[in-house]
């Protein structure tokens, strides 16, 4: 590499460094569930700790910075490392992303370290066995036994992401899960297009620009998540609501009727005047989680429409004898046991419509289940 592609090659990775430092400083927590936000973190720690660590490397190599050799081992080691983290940061987003539950808790959890403990180990102990790599009388960096089974372990994170994404792909029913497993899947893909590339490249490696391209996806995926979600609940908002349902509506007819619901909980208002506006606040989160559980399972789409009122709607499958009131008793079954150490009892009470006209206006059809709210609430003498 000569001194003006090694320049290039440094500042490339000095603009990445500071990228990364901008989607720090402007991603906002409250914009994903605190577990996705802290892998996320991490991923950008241990991508700009690799960028740091790889530059140093690279500049010892082409004796543009002198380095002792223990440093110089050091810095290796570390930098190797910080590949590892950055791929378990991306799978444990990942995990908390599509919330995998077999990987979150029980055997799967303790599963799931298993690669990188393995790499970290063998890393860690490479300097004195040899296994991964080390360095010659020169200082030059030479590929160990163990190097390429290291980085196929580390890799099989990359697969279970793949695995999963792909499966949602086939299985989800909504557009916006399928959307979603799509751009993991595709994160995934464009990671192994540039470790490929890089295999080719003797000049410099591309693998820091494949990391930051996972970065951006997650980045503005997030962003454009933002403008279509309630911050409190993490739910779709009215506006993503609106969008989605005003498209739904149009392929709607007898044979394939979509039922439209209205939501709001039971006694909101004295669970705020009771117990405060904090503990309302946490009402309403319990209230997405179940919403988001049930219409998961039903393949249905849920919105906080604002206040305590939620927007509901799931199109049952041909073969099967639709009961509207069931998808609200499995809420409300849930949200009974998420109460159930509360001081409060939530419950849920809605009006739905089925939507089998696609020249009718989204509002009218809102407008009838929330009337039909209404009505129930006040035969079952619920304060709204």
């Amino acid at each position: 590499m000569n001194n003006d592609v090694l320049i290039a090659f440094s500042v490339f990775q000095l603009v990445f460094l500071m990228l990364d430092i901008f989607i720090l400083t402007n991603t906002d927590r409250n914009i994903a569930r605190k577990n996705e936000y802290t892998w996320f973190y991490v991923l950008i720690a241990a991508h700009m700790a690799y960028l740091i660590l790889n530059n140093l490397w690279t500049l010892s190599e082409y004796n543009m910075v002198e380095l002792p050799k223990g440093v110089l081992l050091v810095v290796c080691t570390a930098s190797l490392w910080t590949v590892t983290v950055c791929a378990t940061a991306f799978f444990m987003f990942t995990v908390e992303k599509l919330n995998i539950k077999h990987l979150q808790s029980g055997a799967g959890r303790y599963l799931s370290w298993l690669p990188e403990a393995f790499s970290t180990l063998i890393i860690a102990t490479s300097a004195w066995t040899k296994l991964v790599f080390y360095l010659d009388e020169n200082g030059s960096f030479i590929h160990g036994p163990m190097y390429l089974p290291t980085m196929i372990s580390v890799s099989l994170y990359l697969l279970i992401i793949a695995t999963v994404s792909f499966i949602n792909i086939l299985r989800k029913k909504t557009s916006f899960l399928r959307k979603a497993n799509a751009t993991l899947l595709i994160s995934v893909l464009v990671i192994i297009a540039f470790i490929v590339a890089d295999g080719f490249l003797a000049t410099a490696s591309i693998l820091p620009a494949a990391v930051f391209s996972v970065i951006a996806g997650i980045f503005i995926t997030m962003q454009v998540a933002n403008i279509n979600s309630d911050a409190l609940t993490g739910m779709n908002n009215r506006r993503k609501a609106e969008e989605y349902l005003s498209d739904r509506i149009k392929n709607v007819s007898e044979k394939k009727p979509l039922y439209l619901y209205m939501g709001d909980l039971n006694s909101f208002k004295q669970i705020n005047d009771t117990y405060g506006h904090a503990v309302g606040d946490e009402a309403l989160i319990l209230c997405s989680q179940a919403l988001k559980q049930t219409t998961d399972r039903y393949g249905g789409f849920a919105a906080r429409y604002g206040g305590d009122e939620f927007l509901i709607s799931w199109q049952p499958d041909k073969d099967t004898d639709p009961d509207p009131d069931a998808l609200i008793g499995d809420v409300n079954i849930l949200l009974r046991d998420l109460s159930a150490d509360k001081p409060y009892k939530l419950m849920m009470t809605a009006g739905h419509v089925c939507c089998t006209d696609p020249k009718e206006p989204l509002v009218s059809y809102i407008r009838q289940a929330d009337a039909l709210l209404y009505q129930r609430k006040s035969a079952l003498n619920i304060n709204r």
